[in-house]
C-alpha cells in the first residue's frame, strides 16, 4: 500500500474511534514521513521536532508498532495532505482523551498538550 492510502486509512480508523494501537501507528507513519523528507524543507524540521515530543511522552509504551507501508519518496501536495490529515485526525483522538473524566488531570493534561502540538506541526507544513 502507498504511504496516502495507509495514512488515509488509519485517519478513517481513528475518527471511527480509533484505539491507542492504531494511534501509535499515525504517530509512526507521521515520523516516517519526516525521517524521509527532512532536509527537503525546513517545515519538515519543525514538523518533526513537534512529533518526537508527543511520542516520547505519549506512545513510548508503543515502539514497537508498524505500518505495513511505503514510505513517502517526495515532498508533494498529495504526501502533505496525506500527512496533515492524518495528524488532524489525531489531534482530535487525543482531544476525545482530554475529555475523559475517567482518566487523572495530569494524563488529561498530557494528551490536551498532544493534541495542540500536532496542529502546530500541521500548521508547520501548510
Amino acid at each position: 500500500m502507498n504511504y496516502a492510502e495507509a495514512a488515509r486509512e488509519i485517519a478513517a480508523r481513528l475518527a471511527r474511534g480509533g484505539d491507542d494501537v492504531v494511534a501509535a501507528g499515525a504517530i509512526q507513519m507521521a515520523i516516517e514521513a519526516w525521517k524521509c523528507l527532512a532536509g527537503t524543507d525546513l517545515a519538515w524540521d519543525r514538523f518533526g521536532l513537534e512529533l518526537l515530543d508527543v511520542r516520547a511522552r505519549l506512545y513510548s509504551d508503543h515502539d514497537d508498532v508498524l505500518v505495513d507501508a511505503d514510505v513517502p519518496v517526495r515532498d508533494d501536495a498529495e504526501t502533505r495532505l496525506a500527512v496533515t490529515a492524518l495528524l488532524e485526525q489525531l489531534a482530535r483522538h487525543h482531544d476525545r482523551l482530554a475529555s475523559d473524566d475517567q482518566s487523572d488531570l495530569a494524563r488529561r493534561l498530557s494528551h490536551d498538550a498532544g493534541a495542540q502540538q500536532l496542529r502546530r506541526a500541521v500548521a508547520a507544513l501548510a
